[in-house]
């Protein structure tokens, strides 16, 4: 049997283990709490990454700001859906989480987008354990956060160090030790490399979409060339410049031009076109336009005045001939003549005859009697010129 002594021994051992035992429970469980605590604070502060991004329009509209005067409550945060759940409005050991935030440097404009904003969020009052500064906590809480968190030190407690002396930033607190602060660094404040939604930001350099599409795009400005295979438009397309289109412009309306519309010369008259409508220039560089119709239900291409094109008149002053020019047919049109008579005095047993001499130019002779008649007769007219296609 064991002697009194002997059992005195095991229930001293037998309690300090239970003590041991029960510090070790207790330190766990708080490690726990404090993790649970890091990793609340890290919801709400990347929640309000996500706020400072979706106002980040609103935020630098007006350049540098010491101190934005109404930054988001945990509620705003909610309201807004940065936040999945209301959370509370401050840590389990009191107080309450304070968001500050500005926008810099003091340089920085709106135009230039070069303006940053910063912000922090900090529980307002340092962790304490039995009324003593817990450092141990605060490092568990910041180790829960992530990189945005740090926290403050008995030596140098005037600064918030973030985690393995990444950053540093003034304790708002003042001289404490065990004050835990998160910050989104200078990176993360909604001046990033992609291109913003909300248009915050101006691009600084050319983009190349890599051959994807753009759509339901409402108006395209440019002060350049814009340049498409392919235009195709219901509304009006208007330009104050060249359109250059290495195939075919559509619009459902209007093309409007500020100066001129310039057509590829890729036609000629009587051979084949595309569609009804479309039109070109003629491929000998004269200008004529041609556009698509249908002659005799074949789609040829046409000269937009019809199968004639009249240039002119020469007025004929008397019978005895009159030296007529003819018009220089572009796009190998053929040139053509017309004389209507205006008065003349013949032999009222005779007919009247224009005699046209030549295919262009021609001489123009008003005669009494049949065409082959040369009987010159007093009288007057008009010579009127064509091109034929």
């Amino acid at each position: 049997m064991f002697s009194i002594v002997e059992m005195v021994v095991v229930l001293v051992a037998a309690a300090l283990m239970t003590t041991v035992a029960i510090k070790e429970d207790a330190a766990k469980r708080r490690a726990q709490v404090m993790t649970a605590e890091g990793q609340n604070e890290a919801v709400i502060n990347s929640a309000l990454s996500d706020w400072v991004t979706n106002n980040y329009a609103t935020l630098i509209a007006g350049g540098p700001v010491a101190v934005v005067a109404s930054p988001p409550t945990l509620n705003d945060l909610f309201t807004q859906g940065n936040l999945k759940q209301p959370h509370a409005a401050g840590p389990f050991w009191g107080g309450s989480y304070v968001i500050s935030m500005s926008v810099g440097p003091a340089t920085c404009t709106a135009s230039a987008g070069d303006c940053h904003v910063t912000y922090v969020m900090y529980p307002s009052k340092p962790l304490t354990r039995g009324g003593v500064p817990d450092i141990v906590g605060a490092s568990q809480i910041a180790q829960a956060g992530g990189n945005s968190f740090g926290y403050s030190k008995t030596q140098n407690a005037g600064t918030i160090t973030g985690l393995n002396g990444a950053w540093t930033a003034n304790n708002p607190l003042g001289n404490v030790p065990a004050a835990i602060l998160a910050t989104n660094g200078p990176t993360s404040d909604g001046n990033s490399v992609y291109i913003r939604r909300d248009g915050a930001l101006t691009w600084t350099g050319d983009q190349n979409v890599n051959h994807v599409s753009l759509h339901n795009v409402h108006d395209l400005d440019a002060e350049g060339t814009v340049s498409a295979a392919n235009v195709g438009a219901t509304g009006a397309v208007a330009a104050s410049g060249a359109v250059a289109a290495g195939t075919t412009v559509t619009a459902g309306t209007t093309v409007t031009a500020g100066t001129t519309i310039g057509m590829g010369s890729v036609g000629w008259p009587r051979t084949a076109c595309p569609a009804v409508n479309a039109m070109a220039g003629a491929s000998d560089g004269s200008g004529l336009v041609l556009s698509c119709q249908k002659v005799s239900g074949v789609l040829q291409w046409m000269p937009i005045g019809g199968p004639k094109l009249w240039y002119g008149y020469t007025a004929i002053p008397d019978g005895n001939g009159t030296f007529v020019p003819n018009p220089v047919c572009p796009a190998g049109g053929t040139p053509g003549i017309v004389v209507s008579g205006q008065s003349t005095y013949t032999d009222p047993t005779a007919s009247i005859h224009y005699r046209v001499d030549g295919t262009g130019p021609w001489t123009v002779y008003i005669v009494d009697g049949s065409p082959g008649d040369n009987t010159v007769i007093p009288g007057t007219a008009v010579a009127t010129t064509y091109c034929s296609y």
